[in-house]
């Protein structure tokens, strides 16, 4: 058994210069916590204003919130050119109806379209996210312009008008910046994650059910999408607000779940198949009537077939990962023969469901074993999707680092 402490990867934009511009929107007041989250990610923020949006806040705010002075007219200094550089990504939040249209038509007087006529040529990832009213989003022009700069490589961030929480709307922008610099990672692969409780019907109004964390899936439906998945199908539950961009599929039930895998293993073609969540061992036999609750009363189990044998005999040839709980940490092949998992993450008991910080993992993997000590979710699910691409799908040495 390996101790790969290489394995640990923080993920951060340590390194990376966001090049922000604002054009004139109302949803301009959310762009001082925006910047602050992209440095808390790690990344230089500078910022460049429209006149227009110069005049809804003043530019000390964002001065104050990036560290550096802002830029509202172009100089002597040429700064929408020598602000840029490889480690650069344009982002151009909150972008209005106007700006959208005079980029796509490649109009270039003020900061945002300037700074993207550069940006563009200069090969620089673009991420754009409107802010438009939802009539004015639908307006076929509005559509065209959106289409045409979609094509053209920019990352447009998916509108939602219910996006009403400030920290949902930073996070989607930091996840399509990353996408941008990263997406190659996963790019095009489709993904399906089962995570979350599952609950088993021991009576008309109740349930029997399993302690499960849904952080480790939260994260690696984030990171699915930051390293490029294409579909990414989330079946079960979370206790977290999931992007737009994942599919999410909630049910409870344990059969509803296992109904659901069954569904879209047949709908589309995945090539991972990730069951981070605790589902349950056992189906109870449920009682029609209510249990008299002044009586003992003894419940009736029946082992279940596992899911993840029902998943390799309805796709034999899709990648799998599933996680075990051992409190001796003794890996048990045997167990996984019928599902022959290709990765197969283990721990301690209670380790996927405390919601700790961080925690140790055994990777396992052909007649591999690779401990990894003291990670967060986060770099769990990095990791994860490292192995999956670089020592299992191509049998080399990890390289899978940003």
């Amino acid at each position: 058994m390996s101790k790969n402490n290489e394995s640990s990867i923080k993920t951060t934009l340590s390194g990376k210069k966001i090049v922000l511009a604002t054009s004139a929107s109302i949803n301009i007041y959310r762009i001082p916590d925006l910047i602050k989250n992209l440095r808390n990610e790690g990344a230089e923020v500078y910022c460049g204003m429209s006149t227009a949006s110069a005049e809804l806040i003043n530019p000390d705010l964002l001065q104050w919130a990036s560290g550096h002075d802002v830029i509202t007219r172009i100089s002597g200094n040429i700064e929408h050119i020598t602000l840029f550089d490889k480690n650069t990504v344009l982002v151009i939040a909150p972008a209005t109806y106007n700006t959208i249209g005079k980029i796509a038509s490649g109009v270039a007087d003020n900061i945002p379209s300037l700074f993207y006529s550069y940006a563009m040529g200069n090969k620089n990832p673009v991420v754009i996210a409107p802010v438009i009213n939802k009539t004015m989003l639908e307006n076929p022009v509005n559509k065209e312009n959106i289409k045409k700069l979609n094509d053209l490589g920019v990352h447009m961030v998916d509108f939602t008008p219910s996006d009403d929480d400030i920290k949902l709307w930073s996070d989607k922008i930091i996840d399509y910046i990353y996408r941008a610099l990263y997406g190659d990672k996963l790019n095009g692969k489709n993904i399906m994650l089962v995570c979350g409780k599952s609950e088993s019907a021991v009576d008309p109004e109740r349930v029997i059910t399993n302690k499960s964390d849904t952080l480790t899936g939260y994260m690696l439906a984030r990171y699915a999408f930051r390293f490029g998945a294409g579909i990414i199908t989330y079946i079960g539950n979370s206790e977290y607000k999931l992007p737009s961009y994942v599919q999410l599929i909630e049910k409870t039930d344990i059969k509803d779940i296992i109904r659901e895998i069954n569904t879209f293993l047949g709908v589309y073609n995945y090539d991972y198949v990730i069951i981070s969540s605790s589902l349950s061992d056992f189906d109870a036999v449920e009682n029609k009537t209510k249990l008299d609750s002044s009586e003992p009363q003894t419940l009736s189990l029946k082992p279940r077939n596992k899911e993840r044998n029902l998943i390799r005999k309805l796709d034999a040839g899709v990648t799998m990962v599933l996680f075990t709980t051992k409190n001796d940490k003794t890996y048990n092949s045997e167990a996984f023969e019928k599902s022959d998992p290709d990765l197969v993450i283990m721990t301690g008991t209670g380790a996927f469901t405390s919601g700790d910080v961080s925690g140790d993992y055994t990777f396992i993997y052909g007649e591999h074993k690779d401990e990894i000590k003291s990670i967060t979710k986060e770099e769990l699910a990095i990791n994860i999707y490292n192995y999956l691409e670089n020592k299992i799908r191509r049998n080399q040495k990890m390289d899978f680092k940003i």
